[in-house]
């Protein structure tokens, strides 16, 4: 006979409730200047995406929440919807 059944899969939901948890990236505050330039030396080592691929998620619309300026021929994010966005992006996995 064969086990009839069927245990369903959720696509996109965590397991658990300690993966719909997100980090406090608020010691970034201190950190970052009140715009960030895609082009600052720390872009990649604070906020764990290069420069790069910021612009192509701008070009994707998928950073609709952060609002941007441009300061000579470079665009910069504001630090603190920046910082929410990248929470919002980021899960405690353990």
């Amino acid at each position: 006979m064969k086990n009839t059944s069927v245990t369903k899969i959720r696509i996109n939901e965590p397991c658990n409730g300690a993966e719909r948890r997100h980090p406090d990236l608020s010691v970034l505050l201190r950190e970052l200047p009140p715009f960030v330039a895609r082009n600052h030396p720390r872009f990649k080592e604070l906020t764990g995406y290069s420069g790069r691929t910021f612009a192509n998620l701008d070009c994707l619309k998928q950073t609709a929440g952060i609002k941007r300026i441009m300061l000579g021929n470079t665009v910069a994010y504001e630090r603190e919807s920046l910082i929410s966005w990248l929470e919002s992006r980021s899960r405690i996995i353990s």
